[in-house]
């Protein structure tokens, strides 16, 4: 089964996929947010694609450990998907995940391989992935 994660922005939504056997993340693509409706579609083509099980979605958090704002709004449009899936028969787990630091750490990498701050939410996506996916394999899971 493999995991996606999304990097969800109010323009763009970075989507990162794992190897089958949820060891590796990479980024995969970036979406342009349309209207809802039209997101989900295209998400669900890609969970139906490569076989998706699990989507993370990366969450900010403050220094106190809460969510912020913008982490609430991430949350209510990731409820919104998980419905839409439901609707559309699909069982996927959504499971929240502290991106704190990933786009930080993903425009270090698009600097140094010379892409643009609108070319770098995949990597940010693949970041969060992969310290999720880092910490299951810590767990023995």
């Amino acid at each position: 089964m493999r995991v996606m994660a999304l990097d969800v922005g109010f323009k763009r939504i970075g989507v990162a996929i794992s190897d089958p056997l949820g060891l590796t993340a990479s980024p995969y693509t970036i979406i342009h947010r349309k209207s809802n409706r039209e997101t989900f579609k295209e998400l669900l083509r890609i969970i139906d694609e490569k076989g998706v099980g699990k989507i993370v979605v990366g969450i900010p958090v403050n220094r106190e450990g809460k969510v912020t704002q913008i982490g609430q709004k991430i949350k209510k449009f990731a409820s919104k998907l998980e419905e839409f899936l439901k609707e559309e028969g699909r069982k996927v787990e959504i499971t929240f995940w502290d991106e704190a630091y990933s786009t930080k750490e993903a425009q270090e990498i698009a600097r140094s391989l010379g892409k643009k701050k609108e070319e770098l939410d995949d990597y940010a996506a693949a970041l969060i992935l992969r310290e999720f996916l880092e910490q299951l394999q810590s767990k023995g899971q």
